[in-house]
Order: C-alpha cells, then sequence, then structure tokens
C-alpha cells in the first residue's frame, strides 16, 4: 500500500498491513528555517514535502486542502507587525477588534498574547463578522495539492471551527469564554448559534467537494471543554456530522492532551477518528485504555506518540518500545493511525521519525 492508501484504509475498512505514520513536522521545520541548519535538501516548501519523503512519514498536516474559500462582505481587516509584535484588527458597523501576538525568541513561534474579545459588546462583533462572511466552493486548491502529492499523502480538509471552539481558540481564550458563559449566556449562545449558522455554505461546499476526509480543527483538550460539551456542542458535532456522512465523507477531529473527558463523547457523537491522541507517559490515559473509552462503536484511534518523546529524557529505545506497545495494541482489527501528538518540537530529534517508520516496516514483515 501507498502512503495515502494506508491513512484511508481504515476509513474504508480496510486493515492495512500495517498501519500509516502520518507527523506533524512543521513546527520543527519552521523553527529549523529560522535557525538557519536545515540541510540543503530539506529547506523551502518543497524540502519540507522531501522531509517527510526521506524520514518515511505520510504528507499530511500543512498541506492545503480546503475546498472553500471564505470572504468578507462590509468588514475591514488588517495586520500590522513590528519588533516582534503582530497587531491584527477588524472593523465593522458594531465596532472594532484587534489582538496581540508577540514573537518568542527561544520558543521560534508567535503568541497571542491578548485576545480581540473581552466583554459582551465585543461578542456583537463576533457577529457581525460572522454574518459578513461568505463561503464559495473552491475545490481547485485540494485538487492542486492531491496530485502534487501523489502516493505519498494527502491534502488536510478542514471545516471552520466549530462555534465553542472559535471563541476559545480565535476570539476570547479560555479564561474570558469561561467568564462570559458564566456572566453572559445568552449573549454567549447568541454568538454560537451565529457562528454555527454563518458555516452553512462552508459545509455545502466540504459536502459537494472531492475531499473523502474532513478534518473538524477545533484543537480540542478535555481539560477545557469536557464540562461544557453536552450543553454547547454535541448537538452541533452530531447535526454537522450527519451532514458529512450523508455525503459519503469520513470525518476525523482533533484532541491533544488530556483525552479521557471527551474521547469517549467524540466516539459517541459520531466522528470515525479522534486525531493527535496523546497517551501515557505524556497524557492522562494508558494506551491499553484507548479502545475502551471509545467503547464499541468503531472509532479509529489516531495519533499515540506524543511529541515530548522526541526530546529528552526519552530515547529512541524508548520511541521503539512505545511505538510496538501502540501496534500490539490497537493495530489488529486496523482503526489505529500512528500520529505524533500534537507537533515534533524544534529541540526533537527528527531522526526518531525514521525508527518509527523502521518500527512500522518490522511490524508489517512479522
Amino acid at each position: 500500500m501507498t502512503h495515502r492508501e494506508r491513512l484511508l484504509a481504515p476509513f474504508r475498512g480496510i486493515t492495512p498491513g500495517c498501519p500509516a505514520w502520518v507527523a506533524d513536522l512543521s513546527y520543527w521545520h519552521a523553527a529549523h528555517s529560522q535557525m538557519g541548519d536545515l540541510d540543503p535538501p530539506h529547506q523551502g516548501r518543497d524540502g519540507y514535502d522531501r522531509l517527510h519523503r526521506d524520514l518515511g512519514v505520510c504528507l499530511y498536516y500543512t498541506q492545503p486542502g480546503a475546498t472553500f474559500a471564505a470572504r468578507y462582505d462590509g468588514v475591514e481587516t488588517g495586520t500590522s507587525e513590528e519588533g516582534g509584535v503582530r497587531i491584527r484588527w477588524w472593523r465593522t458597523p458594531q465596532g472594532e477588534l484587534s489582538e496581540r501576538w508577540d514573537y518568542l525568541t527561544r520558543a521560534h513561534c508567535w503568541a497571542r498574547t491578548r485576545y480581540a474579545v473581552h466583554s459582551a459588546t465585543d461578542l456583537r462583533v463576533v457577529q457581525d463578522i460572522a454574518r459578513r462572511t461568505d463561503y464559495l466552493p473552491a475545490p481547485e486548491r485540494f485538487l492542486r495539492t492531491a496530485e502534487a502529492l501523489g502516493d505519498d499523502g494527502l491534502p488536510i480538509s478542514p471545516t471552520p471551527r466549530s462555534p465553542l471552539p472559535a471563541l476559545m481558540s480565535d476570539w476570547c481564550g479560555v479564561t474570558a469564554t469561561c467568564y462570559l458563559i458564566a456572566d453572559e449566556p445568552h449573549a454567549v449562545e447568541d454568538t454560537l448559534a451565529i457562528i454555527g449558522e454563518s458555516a452553512d455554505l462552508a459545509y455545502e461546499a466540504i459536502c459537494a467537494g472531492p475531499s473523502e476526509l474532513i478534518h473538524v480543527c477545533d484543537n480540542l483538550d478535555s481539560a477545557t471543554y469536557t464540562s461544557y460539551f453536552d450543553r454547547y456542542m454535541a448537538q452541533y458535532y452530531r447535526r454537522r456530522l450527519a451532514q458529512l456522512h450523508a455525503a459519503g465523507k469520513f470525518v476525523a477531529t482533533h484532541l491533544d492532551g488530556m483525552v479521557r473527558g471527551l474521547l469517549p463523547r467524540l466516539a459517541q457523537v459520531g466522528f470515525d477518528a479522534v486525531e493527535s491522541i496523546t497517551p501515557a507517559p505524556v497524557g492522562d490515559v494508558e494506551i491499553d485504555e484507548l479502545r475502551g473509552l471509545c467503547g464499541d462503536r468503531g472509532t479509529i484511534i489516531w495519533g499515540g506518540i506524543p511529541g515530548a518523546m522526541f526530546a529528552p529524557p526519552w530515547t529512541a529505545d524508548d520511541l521503539r518500545a512505545h511505538t510496538r506497545r501502540l501496534i500490539d495494541a490497537l493495530a489488529h482489527d486496523g482503526r489505529l493511525i500512528l500520529g505524533s501528538a500534537d507537533q515534533v518540537p524544534p529541540d526533537g530529534d527528527i531522526d526518531l521519525c525514521r525508527v518509527i517508520a523502521q518500527v512500522i516496516r518490522e511490524h508489517s514483515s512479522r
């Protein structure tokens, strides 16, 4: 099987000879691009793809495959950047919002240090932006990327962020969202409804588009979302999953960090796969617990290899043993995709990706 065929096999009900190996190398690659120490063959966008091929990793993460395009009607927006500070702003007839990002030199990444929304008044601007966001079918990007990747991978085909994760991740942050739910529940519920309705055209384009596998990139964590799931998330997920399944799509969502609280709930509402699962020794569940948490629902476990294990104190022998445990515990029925959880960090040993690929090959020859 090719990398692409192995990635899609569990969704198609096929047990591959060995599981797919999918790792997010974007953070590691971007950081080492900044450091200037990438090998020449691995520099630039083409080098990023070549790095995956050289390491035996399926190409997926950051491979653009959205089948819709978004545009604003009556929203002004812009970004300025100076001295390691980035400001992004939005202006509508309802008001103006802005957020701040700071570049963290030691971490080689940007961090949002001020969210745009702090009050119910700010939520009215978010509602206006959502109402003024239009979505158009745009399958060309997916088709171009799919052709370029060939059998070496698959474009990631996302949905718009779901309503509560949009507030948590994009507009308010966790703390402000929790306070707004407590202090202004009606304003929050109105905002969630409007964000959800605004995505209708995007979902129509996704359902009509060429992508077989859809990724709900909600960046979930059990510590943040479990207590809100039944009231604010379950119904929305069920509706969207029914819509996507009726169109013949398979659907995964992202859950990393703490997984115990949400994994059974995500399986129950009908996700075909839960991606970026982080077990012990970094996460809050043991490998042997994962299948039981999903119940008897056929949910595909995607992930299993904590990004932290690419860096000290873990060694290549630790990672070999961990990978073998994952395969022995979860691969027998074909419902396992091996993946990094979440990203390989800048201080990680990138050659360990090759070690994991070797363990997988050894398993397939048994």
